[in-house]
């Protein structure tokens, strides 16, 4: 009874379209697997696959047992074994059901990552919160035992992130030189972009270029000021060219990466740290997160390109001299720089000197009127003074100014003669060192033996 119940249902869900059916239509299987695709509907049930997977050969028996399971379920008022087995299709809107133990599964993983993470956090707790072994007071010895280790992995955290963001010295230049030694002022100057364009090719691999007038602002202005070139790079990489670039040794230090604070992730050159006095510094960079800390003492410079005619720095020349104790005596640089915020310094400071200069002319011609005119007729048949007669005398400034260019031109050519005699000796001494340090196999082996 219950087979023939199942037998005139399958066929009641078949198509009756003889259309369907080829001519040679029999109850074999073989029969049955040459229906053609295009005219039976598939059923999709959660053991059936969607177009594009099997074959309808290998979902058909899947289907009749489908269907028996259901009918069975029918008669007997059971759930149906493939609702019990596997997870039901989503019908509308609603959420596909899940397996049977699913949830438990799920449940089950949640506990056991919670517990390895809160076994974690605790034994960091335990590990970074326990007492100080350095001698330092304890501050939590009175609180209870949590709150205390809690305080204790605090503060050990921040002296791990100060460490890490604050520069590894606090003094990062040694103390300044005794007098006459020691320069009024500290010129802190970037490398990159500032001094030197570097590129890279896969011909030549890196290459660097070296700005114009770079010779003459370090060896000029070392006169005035201690030259510090402060980089980003690691020492690694930027010595052999700083001992390119400074063969006459007018820099007097090399800072570099290591001496660099991080603030926001970003590199910056803490000033503060460097052991000398702020009102006597001047930072010349080409990025500003460079000297965010201290921006009262910045130079801000466009960045180098690697353009061969640019005279960015010989045009500072002017503005760094007029700013040096030597020719005017500067006690505080800071204002004197804030005076020139937001403006181009060498062409503001062209522009000042020129009304300075007027100012001066003009001051004199007034003066040297009044003598012209008490000396009467001595004056007007031209027998005045042979200043009077050649116009007013320089300023200060341009008679320093003279004498320091005079003086440098004539020390600097004494002074690359002696820095290249060095460096032909210094480079005689290692090759007569490289040369005494071969040997031969023989005399490896004789020197083994013995």
């Amino acid at each position: 009874m219950l087979m023939a119940t199942l037998s005139a249902h399958l066929v009641r869900s078949l198509p009756r379209s003889r259309a369907a059916f080829p001519s040679s239509f029999s109850s074999s299987s073989s029969s049955y697997l040459r229906v053609t695709r295009s005219t039976v509907p598939r059923a999709y049930t959660s053991e059936t696959t969607r177009p594009g997977g099997p074959s309808p050969a290998t979902t058909r028996p899947s289907q009749a047992q489908s269907l028996a399971a259901e009918v069975l379920a029918q008669r007997t008022g059971s759930q149906s074994l493939a609702s019990k087995t596997a997870p039901t299709a989503p019908k509308g809107n609603k959420r596909p059901s899940k397996a049977p133990g699913q949830t438990q599964s799920n449940w089950r993983e949640w506990a056991i990552g919670s517990g390895l993470v809160t076994g974690l956090l605790g034994s960091g707790l335990a590990y970074f919160g326990r007492p100080f072994d350095d001698g330092r007071e304890d501050k939590y010895v009175n609180n209870n035992l949590t709150l205390a280790a809690f305080h204790r992995a605090r503060d050990r955290w921040n002296e791990l992130h100060s460490s890490l963001t604050n520069p590894i010295w606090d003094k990062i230049l040694p103390e300044p030189l005794p007098d006459p030694y020691q320069r009024p002022f500290t010129l802190v100057i970037n490398l990159d972009e500032t001094l030197i364009y570097s590129t890279w090719d896969k011909e030549h691999g890196w290459r660097h270029a070296k700005r114009p007038g770079i010779d003459y602002f370090l060896a000029y202005l070392s006169q005035f000021y201690e030259i510090v070139v402060f980089t980003s790079q690691s020492a690694m990489n930027v010595n052999p060219i700083l001992d390119k670039l400074d063969p006459y040794q007018c820099i007097m230090y090399r800072v570099y990466r290591e001496a660099c604070r991080q603030v926001d992730g970003k590199l910056v050159k803490d000033l503060s740290h460097l052991n000398r006095d702020l009102s006597k510094v001047i930072i010349m960079d080409s990025n500003p997160d460079s000297y965010a800390l201290q921006p009262e003492n910045a130079i801000p410079l466009k960045p180098w390109k690697g353009e061969p005619n640019d005279r960015g720095l010989l045009d500072y020349v002017p503005f760094l001299e007029g700013g040096s104790i030597a020719l005017t005596n500067v006690e505080d640089i800071r204002p004197v720089l804030q005076s020139f915020s937001g403006r181009d310094i060498p062409h503001e400071w062209a522009l000042r000197e020129r009304i300075m200069n007027e100012s001066i002319k003009k001051q004199w011609e007034e003066e040297h009127a009044q003598r012209k005119h008490k000396k009467g007729l001595a004056s007007l048949l031209g027998h005045g003074s042979p200043a009077e007669e050649q116009g007013p005398p320089p300023s200060y400034l341009d008679q320093v100014r003279r004498q320091y260019r005079e003086q440098f031109a004539n020390e600097h050519d004494e002074m690359r003669k002696a820095a290249e005699e060095q460096m032909k000796n210094n480079l005689e001494e290692q090759q007569r060192q490289m040369k005494e340090m071969r040997l031969t196999v023989w005399q490896l082996l004789t020197n083994v033996s013995q």
